[in-house]
């Protein structure tokens, strides 16, 4: 090849390698859009705890709980 076809082909190659921004550009904008995912996914922590239905609370075991029922349990009679 000539010479002239040579020094074309090689400033084609580099001018199709450049970037148009310098790399830590990229980094930067990589590392904000990661804090900013991060920043949302953090703004949805306990977020199912709070929506859940609440659960009804029972008596530790062994303790001896009287509940409007009575101690037995049966419900009594009602007046």
């Amino acid at each position: 090849m000539s010479d002239r076809a040579v020094a074309l082909v090689t400033q084609g190659e580099e001018a199709a390698r450049e970037l148009p921004m310098p790399v830590i550009a990229y980094f930067l904008i990589t590392f904000t859009l990661f804090l900013v995912a991060l920043a949302v996914t953090w703004s949805f922590r306990n977020t199912a705890y709070k929506v859940q239905a609440p659960r009804p609370t029972r008596p530790a075991e062994g303790s001896h709980e009287v509940t409007r029922e009575g101690p037995s349990g049966s419900g009594g009679a009602h007046h």
